[in-house]
């Protein structure tokens, strides 16, 4: 019985990491075709983003020679040692499933706002509220859409038995499960 349940533990972690474990590391891709025929324009030894300030991500790496650069060209997305990253409405997000159908997603201030002050200090800025994006990139099209129930199953149509199974859920459990069937969709296909 322990054998089984260390087969079956080990099998569904080498599943996870086959999301992600096909694409390029430390890899720059310039463009959303790069990305998807995994065709990175560069390959620094290290990369890696560092906060510059609150909400403000740099895209950094290290070359050949040891010295680390501000990268400072436009760029689609990157991968370092572990994720895989798309640069999405000024935001770098971390993509949580990657294949035919891809889910990313990240934390987006929804309101800032300013806290009065004394004459003579200066104003405090807060943020009220963060929201949590997800997103669908569509590697056959390019296109991207926020992640909805609808969506997934107009993109998991043409597996008629997947869709089955996912419209036979309740609907609470569709919303909960949708990363779920995009996932069994990518190992399907």
């Amino acid at each position: 019985m322990k054998a089984f349940i260390l087969l079956l533990f080990t099998t569904i972690c080498l599943r996870s990491f086959a999301q992600t474990g096909n694409i390029k590391r430390n890899a720059v891709f310039l463009s959303f075709e790069e990305f998807k025929n995994n065709t990175p324009s560069i390959h620094p030894i290290h990369i890696f983003l560092e906060q510059t300030a609150e909400d403000e991500y740099t895209l950094k790496y290290q070359d050949s020679t040891g010295n680390t650069e501000k990268y400072k060209r436009s760029v689609w997305g990157f991968s370092d040692s572990e994720d895989v990253y798309i640069r999405y409405n000024k935001h770098y997000a971390k993509f949580m499933a990657i294949g035919r159908i891809c889910v990313f997603k990240y934390l987006q201030e929804s309101q800032t706002q300013w806290s009065a002050s004394q004459p003579g200090f200066a104003s405090v800025r807060y943020k009220t509220k963060e929201v949590e994006k997800s997103y669908i990139l569509d590697v056959n099209t390019g296109d991207i859409i926020t992640l909805k129930v609808s969506a997934v199953k107009k993109l998991i149509a043409d597996d008629t038995e997947l869709l089955a199974e996912y419209d036979q859920l309740p609907e609470y459990n569709q919303e909960r499960d949708k990363l779920t069937y995009i996932t069994k969709y990518n190992e399907r296909h």
